[in-house]
């Protein structure tokens, strides 16, 4: 898990907790509802990423089917490293 994901998740969770209602309910649908929005952003941001590596690969003449996953998932995670600046 990266440091962004583990900042989101740890604001989501304290908002949540630093927030219960006047009963001293705190408020899980919503902290679900915002996780799982962070979740689906990544997520489309990778499917983005994949989307993005499979046309350029089109470009350069190479067969997608067989690239390997495993060096593929190793850049997209540097790129994405490089993002967030760390």
């Amino acid at each position: 898990m990266s440091m962004k994901d583990r900042k989101e998740i740890v604001k989501i969770i304290s908002n949540m907790l630093d927030n219960p209602d006047s009963y001293g309910i705190y408020p899980t649908a919503t902290a679900y509802g915002k996780l799982e929005m962070y979740v689906t952003q990544e997520r489309m941001q990778a499917l983005g990423w994949m989307y993005a590596e499979a046309c350029n690969a089109l470009d350069r003449g190479e067969d997608v089917r067989l690239m390997d996953v495993s060096e593929i998932l190793g850049r997209m995670h540097t790129d994405f490293k490089e993002e967030e600046g760390t």
